[in-house]
C-alpha cells in the first residue's frame, strides 16, 4: 500500500503525457473570460474550467493491469504515463483548475476477488495522497471492488468517510453484470442514502464467453472507438427501465461523452417501451424526467455534431466539462477545448456553467479547497 502511494507523488513517467502532445498539445485552449466567455489571446490560459473526467495511473495499478496481461488496455496502444507534476503541468497548459481523477477501463477486477480488494484499496489511498498535497486542484472518484458487493461497500466506507474521495466511479459492467442489475441493490441503496456522486465510466463489452477485461471488441478496433458509447448507452438504458433511478433518486450519476448514444436514442428508448411488455414500465415523459435528472460531462466529441441532441434531453445546469486526459492526449484535448470554448452553440452564462459553475455546485468540496487556497 505505501508503494502505490509513494509511486504517484514523484516525476517518473513524464515523456508518457508530454511527449504525446507534440508541439501542439503545449499551446493548450484559449482561456475563457469569467464575465462573458469570450475568447481572449493567450497561449497559455489561466485555469478556468474544471474537469470531472480526468484519470490517473498510479504505478501499482500499471504494474497490476501488465501482470494480468493486460498490456493494450481496451485495446489501446498502451497504458499511458502519468505522476502529479506531469498533471498539473498539463492542466495548466489547459486551462483547468481542477481535476476530478478517476481509474479508467479496464477497473481493478482483473479476476481475483482478493488482489481487486488490495488493489482498490491501494488506489484509493494514492489517489487520496495526490488531493491531499494538492486539494484545490484535484479530486478523487474512488474504484470499487466490483462485482465483490460486501469488498465494494466496504471500500465505500472507507473511500468516502476516512479518504473523503468526492464519489465513485462506476463502469458500465462487470463481468457482463450492467449497472442497473439487482445484485447491484445493496451498493445502490448505500450510495443513494450518501447522496453520493457516481461518475460512470465506459468499458468492454462482456459476452456470455468473454474471458476477462480488456477482451478485444467484435470488429477488433480499440474499444473506445465504437463500443465505449453503446456501452454507456447500455448501462443507462438498463438504469431506467429496471426503475433503478427511481428507487435511487439521491445518487448524482455523471453521464460522459455527452451521453454517448442516449440523446439521439432517446425517443427510440422511450418509444419501444410499450412493445417490451415491461413490468411498472416508466412512461416516456417520466423517461425523458430520468434523462434529465442525470449529469453529463463532454469528454471526446461533443462539439459541433453531439452537444444539440444533448441540449435536447439535458438540463444545461447538469452539463459538465471533462478531458479524458491521459488516455485522450493532450493535443487533442486541447483542439476540442477550443471548440467548446468557442462554440456557438454555448451562449456565454451556459458555457460559464458548463466549464465551471455547474461542477462546483455538484461538488462544492472543490470550490471551497480553490477558494481557501486563494486565501
Amino acid at each position: 500500500m505505501a508503494t502505490a502511494v509513494g509511486s504517484v507523488t514523484g516525476t517518473a513517467g513524464v515523456a508518457g503525457a508530454g511527449g504525446a502532445t507534440g508541439a501542439g498539445g503545449a499551446t493548450g485552449a484559449p482561456p475563457v473570460d469569467t464575465k462573458t466567455a469570450t475568447l481572449p489571446s493567450s497561449s497559455t490560459p489561466a485555469p478556468w474550467r474544471i474537469d470531472v473526467h480526468a484519470h490517473y495511473l498510479p504505478d501499482a495499478y500499471r504494474r497490476a493491469g501488465l501482470a494480468a496481461g493486460i498490456a493494450r488496455p481496451d485495446g489501446m496502444p498502451a497504458w499511458p504515463a502519468w505522476d502529479p507534476a506531469t498533471a498539473l503541468a498539463t492542466m495548466d497548459r489547459l486551462g483547468v483548475v481542477s481535476a476530478v481523477l478517476s481509474v479508467s477501463s479496464p477497473g481493478v477486477h482483473f479476476g481475483n476477488d482478493a488482489a481487486a480488494r488490495t488493489l482498490a484499496r491501494d488506489v484509493n489511498e494514492a489517489g487520496a495522497e495526490v488531493v491531499a498535497l494538492h486539494p484545490a486542484r484535484f479530486g478523487l472518484f474512488a474504484s470499487l471492488p466490483l462485482p465483490d458487493i460486501d469488498a465494494a461497500l466496504a471500500e465505500v466506507g472507507h473511500a468516502l468517510d476516512t479518504l473523503h474521495a468526492d464519489g465513485v466511479v462506476l463502469l458500465t459492467n462487470y463481468r457482463g453484470i450492467y449497472l442497473g442489475d439487482p445484485r447491484f441493490d445493496a451498493l445502490f441503496a448505500e450510495l443513494d442514502r450518501r447522496e453520493a456522486v457516481a461518475f460512470i465510466h465506459p468499458t468492454g463489452p462482456c459476452s456470455p464467453g468473454c474471458s476477462g477485461p480488456s477482451s478485444p471488441g467484435a470488429l477488433e478496433y480499440p474499444q473506445p472507438l465504437i463500443e465505449f458509447m453503446f456501452e454507456t448507452t447500455r448501462a443507462v438504458t438498463h438504469l431506467v427501465f429496471t426503475g433503478t433511478l427511481d428507487r435511487y433518486p439521491r445518487i448524482r450519476f455523471i453521464v460522459p461523452h455527452a451521453g454517448a448514444a442516449v440523446p439521439v436514442l432517446s425517443d427510440r428508448i422511450a418509444g419501444m417501451i410499450p412493445a417490451l411488455g415491461l413490468p411498472n414500465a416508466p412512461t416516456p415523459a417520466h423517461v425523458a424526467a430520468l434523462l434529465r435528472g442525470l449529469y453529463y460531462d463532454l469528454a471526446g466529441y461533443a462539439v459541433p455534431k453531439m452537444l444539440p441532441s444533448l441540449f435536447a434531453v439535458a438540463d444545461p445546469k447538469r452539463i459538465l466539462y471533462g478531458s479524458d486526459w491521459p488516455f485522450t492526449p493532450e493535443a487533442v484535448v486541447a483542439r476540442l477545448s477550443t471548440l467548446i470554448d468557442s462554440t456557438p452553440l454555448l451562449d456565454g452564462e451556459t458555457r460559464s456553467l458548463v466549464l465551471r459553475a455547474n461542477a462546483e455546485v455538484l461538488l462544492p468540496r472543490l470550490k471551497m479547497a480553490a477558494m481557501r487556497a486563494d486565501g
